[in-house]
């Protein structure tokens, strides 16, 4: 983080304490661009997880909600409502306990979504094992998907601060899992056209359920 200067943007971080939020936190702190990292802790924790000060610095807010806060099958959601109302940067991204950033991540955001309202990268996908499956070029692209729906990965994603706000029903409300694609056609509506980095700087981590998925349908390059 560059030190003195105001933070730009929110990151938004829903977690149980997953150990991969390790990786993260340390990618976060390569960044180039000034940020503030939320994190949302649910009273589940996993069984192996730090306590959440283990990962307190000057950089972060962490939330502890009591009560879990999960709705259907939308685990991290309502948390990221909670998150989306917290932020007061100019601008807001999401970043799950299961992704990592690229060190010009935040930066290349920063820059694209200049005269924009929002601007998404593309992502890089890798097995629950770790291993490198490839980039997405098919699903988190918005528009140009080759699936019959339309969405960019929150991950993906960063807009301005005042459209987080407004969109924070969705997250707080659903109980699917859809969070990415009402955003999307949310600020598609109402957001104008967005900016794109063209570079896969999120590092994603696929559920065992969809490796076969992004294994047929992901680039290499």
């Amino acid at each position: 983080m560059t030190m003195g200067m105001a933070p730009l943007i929110t990151v938004i971080t829903p977690t149980t304490g997953k150990l991969s939020l390790k990786k993260l936190k340390e990618s976060l702190r390569t960044q180039k661009v000034p940020y503030i990292h939320i994190l949302l802790w649910d009273d589940v924790r996993d069984e192996k997880a730090d306590r959440p000060e283990t990962y307190q610095d000057e950089a972060t807010l962490s939330i502890c909600l009591r009560g879990r806060m999960v709705q259907g099958r939308a685990a991290g959601s309502a948390l990221r409502a909670v998150g989306l109302m917290a932020a007061n940067t100019e601008y807001v991204t999401f970043a799950d306990d299961d992704v990592w950033f690229d060190d010009n991540h935040l930066s290349s955001l920063a820059e694209a979504i200049s005269g924009k309202n929002w601007v998404f990268s593309l992502r890089k996908i890798y097995s629950p094992a770790g291993e490198y499956i490839g980039i997405d070029r098919f699903e988190s692209i918005g528009d140009e998907t080759k699936l019959p729906y339309q969405l960019v990965d929150n991950n993906s994603n960063m807009f301005r601060r005042q459209y987080g706000v407004s969109a924070a029903q969705f997250y707080r409300e659903t109980k699917e899992y859809n969070d990415d694609r009402m955003m999307y056609a949310f600020l598609k509506q109402y957001a104008g056209q967005p900016g794109k980095t063209g570079m896969a700087t999120v590092n994603q981590i696929c559920p065992a359920r969809l490796e076969q998925f992004f294994r047929k349908n992901c680039s290499l390059i």
